[in-house]
Parts: structure tokens; sequence; C-alpha cells
């Protein structure tokens, strides 16, 4: 959530005041997520995004 009220910094901080094991697990979820709801095509197009990097 963005809040207008809130600068760059502030924001920031927020984020780092999150412990690495639930950003992982988050990130975990959001992952799993995105495969569930993808299409073979675009899981193709993110494939091939990997391979240019």
């Amino acid at each position: 959530m963005i809040f207008d009220w809130e600068n760059e910094e502030e924001r920031l901080k927020r984020f780092i005041s999150i412990s690495p094991k639930k950003k992982l697990e988050w990130l975990h979820q959001m992952h799993s997520f995105i495969l569930k709801s993808s299409s073979k095509r675009g899981m193709v197009r993110r494939a091939k995004l990997r391979q240019m990097r």
C-alpha cells in the first residue's frame, strides 16, 4: 500500500523493518500465484526474458 503522505525514505524504512523470512515467504506466494494464473504464452515470454539476462 502506498501512502501519499509518506516520502520515499520513510517507505524504504518501513520495508526494511520486515524480516527477511517474511519477505521470502511473500515472494514465494507471489511466484506460485503467478505460475497458477498465467497462460502458457506468458510463461514462454518470461522464460525468454530470463534467458536474455
